[in-house]
């Protein structure tokens, strides 16, 4: 019998949220509480049975769409703020680490003008070049008295002929395979991250086009709605807290999920029974979202580039011991010439590397997509700020779909806009009596009927009298 009672309970349940006006669902958490989804009209009589440890607890359905949303598991509020602009110091700190400009423009670089393009693109080139001339100074200034010192501790004529012609070969074979090495690694190294990076640009890409043709088809299906705000509130929620942060762990964003997740919170507010159209737009957005994070997430860990700037030493330390060789035919002065070459040399291997670090690095670069970000994602914030506030992109606004009458008093719209809706226009751009707000209804109601019926009666009545 109490199976019998329990299958009688969920099918009238199924029949009353089938012919709700809205989708919803329950979630009980670990205490027997309830989280409201969405709306369903509840009746003392429909109250289901949920055992939760072993109780039998009621869960309460009477709840209301307007619940707050909570944060985050994985992210708090701070994470989510308008970050401050940089001060001097962050801008000084920005031109020399890339660590530090991440830092300093979370949770990317914004680009808004020509201004800050040059900008970035100044903070990358001060990045690379500066470590890479200050270590190749010190690399001509050191290199006499490195070679100096060595030939102090050989203080051998038979070493220093050996060294100085290099009749063994010795050395130049342990130049060639230390550089043979080091080139085929920084090589791959560095095509591997170009292409990760090529791969984080199509992947964005698709992603912002998902969430566009999500956004295009939330305002097809919900607009006119009292959800529609909530809609367009939960997709700019997706770009602020996911869509924008480059330079989150990926790992950590799939894994964490939130528990107001913005993509779910649209599937349950705009499905009835059953999941709606929207579900395969939702479905392409998260592929593109997985696609997205798998492109952004380090495929080389830091000890790899730890192990080229090793690699790197390797390669250099050579030359100081050629230099102890040939300090014994040409003296001082020839080791003056070697340093300079050195300190080229050195440079070039340092500049090099930092280009490498730059590409390593998700976010804070010209070589990042952070510019590229910022101009999508500026893109999709203006068009859901216009939304919300009533605006509307189209040519003819009596070509949107508009709400019926008194459906709208949340979302208020521009003098602009309300001028041109109260404009009478045709087709061809003539005027005429019929008001354009008949174009923005839903639907034909009892006031228009009789507007075009009277409308109908009149020309038939002056055709009469012109015949007559």
């Amino acid at each position: 019998m109490r199976l019998i009672a329990s299958f009688l309970v969920a099918a009238a349940l199924s029949l009353r949220i089938r012919h709700g006006s809205s989708f919803s669902t329950v979630r009980l958490s670990s205490r027997g509480r309830t989280t409201a989804v969405g709306t369903v009209p509840s009746s003392p009589s429909l109250v289901p049975i949920v055992p939760v440890r072993g109780r039998r607890v009621p869960a309460s359905l009477t709840f209301s769409r307007n619940t707050p949303m909570s944060v985050p598991l994985a992210t708090t509020r701070t994470d989510h703020e308008t970050p401050k602009s940089p001060n001097a110091l962050d801008n000084i700190k920005a031109s020399i680490s890339q660590t530090a400009a991440m830092k300093a423009f979370q949770p990317y670089i914004r680009i808004e003008s020509e201004a800050d393009k040059k900008n970035v693109q100044l903070f990358t080139f001060f990045r690379v070049a500066i470590p890479a001339v200050v270590i190749g100074t010190l690399a001509t200034l050191l290199f006499p008295g490195l070679a100096l010192t060595l030939a102090t501790l050989l203080n051998d004529a038979g070493v220093f002929a050996v060294l100085s012609q290099d009749s063994s070969q010795f050395v130049q074979n342990f130049l060639t395979v230390a550089g043979l090495l080091f080139s085929i690694l920084v090589g791959q190294t560095y095509y591997f991250m170009y292409q990760q990076q090529e791969s984080v640009y199509y992947a964005l890409f698709n992603e912002v086009t998902e969430a566009k043709s999500l956004l295009e088809q939330v305002a097809l299906v919900c607009q006119g709605r009292s959800m529609y705000r909530r809609c367009l509130e939960s997709i700019s929620r997706y770009v602020q807290e996911d869509l924008k942060r480059l330079q989150a762990d990926p790992a950590v964003l799939l894994s964490a999920r939130p528990v107001d997740d913005p993509l779910e919170s649209i599937m349950y507010m705009t499905s009835v029974g059953v999941p709606s159209t929207v579900y395969e737009t939702v479905r392409s957005l998260r592929q593109a979202r997985a696609a997205r994070l798998g492109a952004l997430q380090r495929k080389l860990p830091a000890a790899h580039m730890w192990l080229l700037w090793i690699l790197a030493a390797i390669e250099l330390s050579s030359f100081p011991l050629l230099g102890a060789g040939t300090q014994a035919i040409g003296g001082y002065k020839i080791l003056t010439v070697e340093g300079i070459l050195f300190g080229v040399m050195t440079a070039g291997i340092v500049l090099t590397l930092r280009v490498v670090g730059e590409l390593w690095r998700p976010a804070g670069g010209a070589y990042n997509v952070d510019a590229v970000l910022s101009v999508m994602v500026r893109g999709l914030e203006e068009e859901l700020a216009g939304r919300m506030k009533g605006q509307r992109g189209y040519i003819t606004p009596g070509w949107s779909p508009s709400p019926v009458r008194g459906e709208m008093v949340d979302m208020p719209t521009s003098s602009s806009e309300r001028d041109v809706l109260r404009k009478p226009f045709s087709s061809n751009g003539n005027s005429t009596s019929m008001d354009n707000t008949v174009l923005r209804e839903q639907g034909p109601n009892l006031v228009v009927a009789g507007q075009r019926t009277w409308h109908f009666i009149r020309t038939l009545q002056s055709a009469w009298r012109r015949k007559d």
